[in-house]
């Protein structure tokens, strides 16, 4: 069964990986209003940082958590903006059709959920940014597909602390042999390129 805030400790909080620091980069940086997180799971620190956050996962039973009393608490008490939090949470797989509108987020959020950028491209805004990281691809994906440019890399120096950087773009996404692979290749084997330069994660602009 899903418990309340304890899974968030569990998994985020008590491991020091809530990546909160990225957040307020990236709200710092960026005009972001709407954000979209497929392959959620409980991580849900996005809605310290923004006001109104969809999360979608099809774990079961992870609707519960959203649901939680102590969660929407711990959101409420530690928000860092004045607006009312807005949250919505779809339990569902990502790849299926969503409630959501097309062409309506700022920011799309893909971390270690697979092919994120692809799957859920027609709901990010025109020049809407997608961040991800390439555990299982997605960032590779994104810089094969003519629908994204890349735009800044991000690295962590710890939990609190996060650096976004716009140099040298061009020096990225070199694989360390051979040719990198086709689209096909990245889809059917679901594993990261290696590449000669690996940031904790990436950045792009739908174009």
């Amino acid at each position: 069964m899903i418990a309340g805030l304890s899974l968030y400790k569990k998994y985020h909080a008590d491991k020091e990986y809530t990546s909160i620091g990225l957040f307020r980069r990236l709200n710092k940086v960026y005009k972001i209003e709407r954000v979209l997180y497929p392959g959620c799971h409980v991580h849900i620190t996005p809605s310290l940082i923004f006001s109104d956050v969809t999360y979608v996962d099809s774990f079961r039973n992870t609707y519960r958590f959203y649901e939680a009393a102590d969660v929407k608490e711990f959101i409420s008490s530690h928000k860092e903006y004045e607006a009312e939090a807005s949250i919505h949470f779809y339990q569902q797989d990502y790849n299926k059709e969503l409630p959501a509108g097309e062409n309506q987020f700022d920011l799309i959020i893909s971390q270690y959920a697979g092919f994120v950028g692809q799957a859920t491209k027609k709901y990010l805004k025109h020049k809407g940014l997608l961040v991800c990281n390439n555990s299982h691809g997605d960032a590779s994906l994104a810089y094969l597909d003519n629908d994204y440019e890349l735009i800044a890399v991000y690295n962590r120096k710890s939990d609190e602390s996060f650096t976004i950087s716009d140099k040298n773009l061009d020096t990225y996404f070199i694989p360390m042999k051979g040719a990198h692979p086709t689209k096909e290749a990245i889809t059917q084997s679901m594993k990261g390129v290696g590449y000669t330069k690996s940031p904790g994660g990436y950045m792009f602009r739908k174009i």
